[in-house]
């Protein structure tokens, strides 16, 4: 299993909305919700167009992850992007591996310094300021 994540936090708002409407042509996208639910309960399906009126630079959710044999996950690249009027669930934005120099070096992202595996959910709380549902 390899998990690898990349720093997204340099990007705009509009960067990530070029991002989103540029890529999600070439992968798919899903929505889950930060705190576990019955199986049942799913969260809204989104348009595209309210996604990207929805994205925040800001937001604490955001982050960018490339996996290889994960569990329960394509291979591939994921950017998990909260939403600013939505505050119970986060979209995914998944893409195929052949992407990522692609969107690296157009996006000029640095992943992150540790070299061990991390799950989502260790990375998202133990990266700084850690992991809040707030």
């Amino acid at each position: 299993m390899t998990e690898r994540f990349y720093n997204i936090k340099h990007l705009s708002t509009g960067e990530l909305q070029e991002l989103y409407t540029t890529y999600i042509k070439k992968g798919w996208k899903d929505f889950d919700y930060y705190q576990l639910m019955p199986q049942k309960i799913q969260p809204q399906e989104l348009s595209d167009a309210e996604v990207i009126l929805n994205l925040d630079a800001e937001h604490k959710h955001n982050y960018c992850v490339f996996m290889i044999d994960c569990t329960g996950e394509r291979d591939g690249i994921m950017f998990g992007f909260g939403l600013s009027y939505y505050p119970d669930f986060a979209v995914y934005l998944h893409l195929p591996v052949n992407l990522l120099d692609e969107i690296v070096d157009k996006y000029s992202l640095i992943p992150h310094p540790e070299v061990k595996d991390q799950t989502v959910a260790e990375y998202l709380l133990n990266r700084p300021g850690g992991f809040s549902l707030n």
